[in-house]
Parts: structure tokens; sequence; C-alpha cells
């Protein structure tokens, strides 16, 4: 064991993905390397090969199903259907056909062939900029090593044999590697790559162990048997702490689990102030087996539902009974709450699309969301039809994605009154009021905020995409990621400008992007006149009980005082005094600390 008063102290700050504190050893896991030959095979080797790869799926489709099991007796029936995915990669068609065919035509050893089409697959996967897709390029990544070990007799790298409580340090993390993990010998995880949504991080948060992901190059950085602090809930990891820092995370340690005791019994009561201002919180959700999880955090209904899993989960696209079975289970599990299912938001490339054209260069500009929905009648009828089928309880919404005109919002609601009219003649049961509304995810959208409110029931505002549209940032890329900021003064303004637009001319907004998570930002957000906020699952306790402590008449005068900020610094400088000053004992334990005159190491 290092000794940590003779090592310099070092701070490393990630991506805070699963909250608490853990003071521990590291224990680190080596890259794993598969190395395998590039072979010419002849002609009549060819049936040989193609049996023995796929024997190797098989194989792996036995691994797969066992992990499976062990999940579903450990972490329970949400955290196993993760692994649904890893069987739907393992068993895609389009790859199984092409490694197949490849085989034959080009006379490759079947390893080779496989790497090439999943590695292609997983680059592809890991070029969107939309962190809950490139993320499940980790779980393409899992399945391709799983099968090629399994060709080249190989064992998978062992994360079992830990000798007592341990942190785990690796490079990656894959969801194979987490489940392996005993929960009783881990303390927290500090891994170099990942993000909020990758699944291994959501096993962990159903383990209940800290964790700090996005740390680049830390691991590099460690060896077995240093001591580590891992504070999940700020993203933040100290390698070799003094003694002044184990003591003061030691205290915060102790505070993080008083104030989580503290959560449980707030569970089914509101989100209201102490003065009576009542934010409904809701969940965003990803895919239909979230649900449980939010309703286990006390969500009040579902504010986002992305539905683009129905699409990326198939090798054609989803009928219309297919999508009608997903949006009616999110609708009765969350009955008589509201769910606000949106359509489909991604670019043609990744729903399978012939569009006859170039690569775009910018997709993020192009050729996406509604535009594809509004070029393609055929397909957003469907899924129209499909969601107001799901709406006989009268607890379902339609939510347009990426509006950013008066003539897009029009036509979009002429094809919800065109589906409702086939139904009607049909004689299929739907809502007919069902209300309509959009997301506010880009600058035109809140300039014409108030001729767009006139249309619709409710405004959404997405702050992942606005933030990115307002500053001109790709938040995916890490050189101008520290530009990609919830405290610019622009993006704040804007926030507020359309929550009182909307207000105005009486309809309902809510905020459902990454912003609400921010639990520093969450009193701004109270202040401004949000009617809900909907947030990942985990976290809505802890939004819950801020807003519970919290004034809203004194959270007003905040949200005067941050529109006349100048610097996104400023406005967290301010936003940070109110919470130390007005709810210390949650600032303490859950919020980034403001000074920082340690030597820190970002990756």
């Amino acid at each position: 064991m290092s000794a940590s008063g003779t090592k310099k102290e070092l701070t490393f700050d990630g991506i805070a993905a699963s909250p608490g504190v853990s003071i521990g050893i590291a224990t680190v896991l080596t890259r794993e390397s598969l190395e395998f030959p590039r072979k010419e095979i002849s002609k009549n080797e060819v049936e040989k090969e193609i049996k023995r790869f796929k024997e190797a799926l098989k194989e792996t489709r036995k691994q797969l199903e066992s992990i499976k099991k062990r999940v579903l007796n450990r972490l329970g029936e949400k955290a196993a259907e993760l692994f649904d995915a890893h069987l739907l990669i393992l068993d895609d068609k389009i790859v199984v056909d092409e490694a197949l065919k490849r085989i034959r035509e080009e006379c490759r050893n079947a390893e080779w062939v496989y790497f090439e089409i999943m590695q292609d697959f997983h680059d592809a996967m890991s070029d969107i900029d939309d962190e809950y897709m490139r993320e499940r390029g980790v779980d393409i990544l899992d399945v391709k090593r799983r099968v090629i070990r399994n060709l080249t007799g190989r064992k998978s790298l062992s994360v079992t044999d830990l000798k007592g409580m341990r942190i785990i340090v690796c490079h990656q993390l894959t969801p194979s590697q987490m489940v392996m993990l005993d929960r009783n010998a881990i303390l927290g995880l500090a891994v170099d790559l990942g993000g909020r949504t990758s699944h291994a991080v959501i096993l962990a948060r159903g383990l209940e162990k800290p964790a700090v992901v996005g740390l680049k190059r830390f691991s590099e950085n460690v060896k077995d048997g240093d001591r580590l602090i891992i504070d999940g809930s700020k993203g933040r990891v100290i390698l070799n702490p003094a003694k002044g820092s184990l003591l003061k995370y030691r205290a915060l340690q102790e505070k993080y689990q008083k104030f989580q005791q503290a959560l449980l019994p707030i569970k089914e009561l509101p989100a209201k102030t102490l003065d009576g201002r009542e934010v409904r919180l809701a969940a965003n959700i990803d895919f239909p087996a979230e649900v449980e999880s939010a309703l286990a955090h006390g969500a009040n209904g579902v504010g986002l539902f992305r539905t683009e899993y129905i699409y990326l989960n198939k090798s054609e696209l989803p009928s219309e009974e297919e999508q009608l079975q997903e949006y009616q289970y999110i609708a009765d599990q969350n009955y008589p709450n509201a769910v606000r299912i949106r359509t489909f938001d991604l670019g043609g490339d990744r729903m399978g699309l012939d569009t006859e054209s170039d690569e775009e260069e910018n997709p993020f500009l192009g050729w996406r969301s509604i535009r594809i929905s509004l070029d393609t009648p055929d397909l957003f009828l469907k899924q129209l039809r499909a969601i107001l089928r799901s709406s006989g309880r009268q607890n379902v919404r339609i939510m347009f994605p990426m509006i950013s005109s008066f003539e897009e919002l029009i036509q979009s609601k002429e094809y919800v009154r065109k589906a409702m009219a086939e139904l009607e003649a049909e004689g299929v049961p739907f809502d007919p009021h069902i209300e309509v509304g959009m997301m506010i995810e880009v600058p035109s959208a809140v300039m014409m905020a108030d001729q767009l409110a006139k249309e619709v029931s409710f405004f959404s505002i997405g702050t992942n995409d606005l933030i990115q549209y307002t500053l001109a940032v790709d938040r995916g890329n890490e050189r101008i990621a520290k530009l990609y900021t919830n405290y610019h003064p622009a993006v704040l303004r804007m926030i507020k400008e359309t929550v009182e637009i909307g207000h105005r001319n009486g309809i309902w907004v809510a905020l459902c992007g990454e912003m609400a998570c921010d639990l520093q930002v969450v009193p701004f957000l109270v202040g401004i006149g949000l009617d809900e906020l909907s947030v990942t699952s985990p976290l809505i306790p802890e939004v819950k009980k801020l807003i519970r402590s919290l004034r809203y008449n004194t959270t007003k005068r905040l949200c005067e005082d941050i529109p006349r900020c100048s610097t996104a610094k400023q406005v967290e400088e301010s936003l940070q005094e109110f919470m130390q000053s007005e709810l210390p004992e949650i600032s303490e334990v859950l919020l980034p600390e403001v000074e920082n005159n340690k030597q820190t190491v970002e990756g």
C-alpha cells in the first residue's frame, strides 16, 4: 500500500455518474488487448470457418443469457433488461449476414471479418453527437470482444478476485465486467471513458456505489494500492489524499449518508416550496424498462420519452403495432400522470432511410428530427397513429422536437389531424383532445415563441440542444467542451423569456434538459416560474428535497440578479453564493466547492 503522506495529492475532475463518497485503496484493471492474425483461408475451409463463427455466436448468447439471469437475481428486472441490448446486437441480422458473406467471398478468418464489421458499427455510433447513442457504442464493443474471445478461446478479463473492499480504476468498464463485480467488494468506480448514460453507470447506480467517469487518462496515474477518494456527487477523484482531505471527506461521507436517509420519507410528497409554489417533477426516460425506476424514485409522470431506441434496436423500421405496445405500456404504468412522447429525433442515417445523398458534413444542422418526419409522411403518420391509439386514458401528450419555424409547427399539427381523421374513419378510439406541444431547442424558436405559443398546449425547453445551438458549441468536441455551460447568461435569459411568453399565452412550460439535473441551477429554474422539471430518475429525490427547502419568493429575487450578469463565471458564483447562503447543508453535501486551490488535473 502506498503511503499517502509521501506522495503529492492530485485532484482529477470528471463526470459525476453515481452519487456518494468513498475512501479506499485502488485496484487498477489493465486494458484488454485482443490480438489475432488476419488469415487467408482456402475455399475448402470456408464452411468450417462459418461453422466456427456460428458456434462462437451460440456460445456468446449462452454467456449473455447467463449474465442477464445473474443480474436479474442481484439487481432486479430493470438492470437485467440492459443486456437485451447486447442480445439484439449479437443477433443483428445485417451484421451476421454481412459476416457470413464476407467469410465466403473474401476467404478470411471469422475473427478478422467480425472485428472489422463491428468496429465500423462502433465508430459510427461513437461519431453521433448524442451522449446516449455514443454510449451504446460501448455495448457494441462489449459484444465484439466477447465473440472474438470465443473465437480465439481466450478467457475474459477477470474482475472477481478482489482482496478486500477496493475502488475500481480502469480505462473503460463494460457492462459485462460491471456485473461480475461483487458489490460487497467494491467501494466505488473511477473510469477514464464513459458518460452518465452508459450501461455500466446505470448498473453502478443499481449497486449504489459512487462513480466518476470521463476522467480521460486518470488510470495511467494510478497504481494498485494507491489511496483514493471518490466524490461521485461532484465528479471528483483525489489521488494520494493528504490528511486534511481525508478528514474533510470522512465528515462529508457521513453527512451524505444522513442526507440520503432524510430523502426516504419525501418520495410521495409534492415538490413544493416552503411558501407553497409547486413544481411537478417528472422523469426523462429512454426506454420502457426505465419506468420502474421513475416510479420508485417518486416521478410525477414522464416529461420526456425519447422514442429513438424503438427505431435503433430493430433492423427494420418498427410497425405501428410495435410502437403502440411500447407507448401503451408507459402510459398505463404512469396513469393518471401525464406522459409526453417526443416524436423521433435522429438523423436519417441512423433510421435506416435511403437518403440518396452524400454523407452530411454537419448532421446536427442537416436532415434530422422533425425535418425527416415532415419529409417522410408515412413514417410520421405511423408514429402519430401509434401515439394517438395509446391515448385512450387521456394522459398521453404529443411533443415535436427541433421546431425552428412557424411553418414546421403548422405542418406537424396538420399530420396529427390527418392521423386523427384516419383513426376516426376506422373506428379506432383515441383522445380527441390530446395535448400537442413542442420543444424549445433552437434560438429561432425562442424568438418566435409568442406566435408558437398560440398553436400549442405546452412548451418543453430542451436545454442540451438550446445551449449547443445558442453558443455554437459541439458538446462532443473535447477542444471546446469547456465552452458548453449551463451558466451562460444568454441561455438563461432565453429560458426566462420562454417561460414568461408561455405563461402570458396561458400555456404550461416545462424543462427537460440536463440543466434540470444541475442542482445549482434549480433555484433559478424555480424562481422563473417553470411548471415542471423533468430529470433523470435517480436524481428526483435530491431535486425534490432541494425544492422543498426553498422559498419561491427568495428564488424570484435571485432571478432578478442573474440576468444582469455578463459572464458564465459570474452566474455560477451568484448561484453558488445563493446555495451556500440559503441551503448550506445541501450545498456542502451535493455541490462543487467555490474555491479550488489544489492542483487539479482535468483527465
